[in-house]
């Protein structure tokens, strides 16, 4: 009988290390897949930064060019614009260009 006995441990033994390997390959697995999900949820959240950095800077482009507009209905600024970035000048005004010689 204690043969018997024996054979009834050994099979326990071995059903307990198959059900032990299991146990972590499961832990494993459940590791990894959450792993990868904590790595995607970290990438949607740098996008998020980056698109609120997105966000803010056009607000403040959107802001600039509101200011552009209003100051576009000043004739006086138009006029500063046309003499400054287009050389244009006004009626009876003589044209005064300053030619370098260096070269």
């Amino acid at each position: 009988m204690l043969g018997g006995y024996d054979m009834v441990r050994r099979r326990v033994r071995h059903k307990s290390k198959a059900f032990n390997v299991f146990m972590m390959l499961l832990f494993v697995a459940c590791l990894f897949v959450i792993g990868k999900q904590e790595y995607s949820i970290y990438q949607i959240k740098q996008e998020q930064a980056a698109t609120q950095q997105r966000i803010a800077a056009l607000k403040k482009q959107k802001t600039e060019l509101e200011a552009e507009r209003k100051r576009l209905d000043d004739p006086r600024y138009i006029e500063k614009l046309a003499r400054e970035d287009y050389n244009m000048v006004g009626k009876d005004e003589v044209p005064l260009f300053i030619v370098d010689e260096k070269k």
